[in-house]
C-alpha cells in the first residue's frame, strides 16, 4: 500500500519565511561587504576577522534559502524522499546557523570603533552585525520548527487506501454472560 505523508499548511509559509530570511541575510551580507572591506578597509570585526564573517555569510546563504525552497516542494506534494531532502537540508540549515550564532555573537560582542569619537560607518557595522545576528536566529528557530513537523509527517504516514471510520464501522459490545 502506498503511504502518503500530511505536513501541515503552515510548513509553506514556514518555507517562505526561510527563503525572504535568505535574501535579506544577502542584502545584509553584500552591505557588509561594501562597508567593511571597500569603505573601511577593517580586518577585523572584534576578534573575529572580517573574511570570517563575511565567508560564513555567503556559505550559509545557499542552505537557507534551499532550506526553505525544499520544505515548500515537500508541502505541496509530499513522498518520503522529498521529506527526507527537506530535514536534511533544514539540519544543514540548523548546523550552519548555530555555527554563524557563534560567529555573530562574538563579533557583535567584541565589535569596537577604532577612535573615541562618533563614525557613522562604525555604528552601521554593528548594526548590520546585529542584524545578521537577529536573522540567524530567526533561521535557527524556522528550521528547528519545520524539523520537528517533517519528523512528525514521517512517523505517523496514512495509507491511501481508506480504512473505514468509527461511524462507519459497527462496535458491539457483550456484557458478561
Amino acid at each position: 500500500m502506498p503511504q502518503s505523508y500530511t505536513l501541515k499548511l503552515e510548513t509553506r509559509a514556514l518555507g517562505a519565511v526561510q527563503i525572504m530570511n535568505g535574501l535579506i541575510y544577502s542584502a545584509l551580507g553584500f552591505l557588509c561587504f561594501a562597508l567593511f572591506l571597500e569603505e573601511e578597509e577593517r580586518k577585523h570585526t572584534g576578534y573575529i576577522p572580517v573574511v570570517v564573517t563575511l565567508t560564513y555569510i555567503f556559505w550559509s546563504l545557499p542552505f537557507f534559502i534551499s532550506s526553505g525552497s525544499t520544505i515548500i516542494g515537500a508541502q505541496k506534494r509530499p513522498t518520503k524522499y522529498k521529506l527526507i531532502y527537506s530535514l536534511v537540508m533544514n539540519i544543514l540549515s540548523v548546523c550552519f546557523s548555530i555555527v554563524g550564532t557563534i560567529i555573530l555573537s562574538i563579533a557583535c560582542f567584541t565589535y569596537h570603533a577604532d577612535t573615541n569619537e562618533y563614525v557613522w560607518t562604525h555604528m552601521a557595522g554593528s548594526m548590520l552585525l546585529q542584524y545578521l545576528l537577529f536573522s540567524t536566529i530567526t533561521e535557527v528557530i524556522c528550521a528547528c520548527i519545520t524539523i520537528r513537523w517533517i519528523v512528525v509527517a514521517l512517523s505517523h504516514p496514512e495509507y491511501s487506501e481508506k480504512s473505514p471510520s468509527l461511524s462507519e464501522s459497527s462496535v458491539s459490545i457483550k456484557g458478561p454472560a
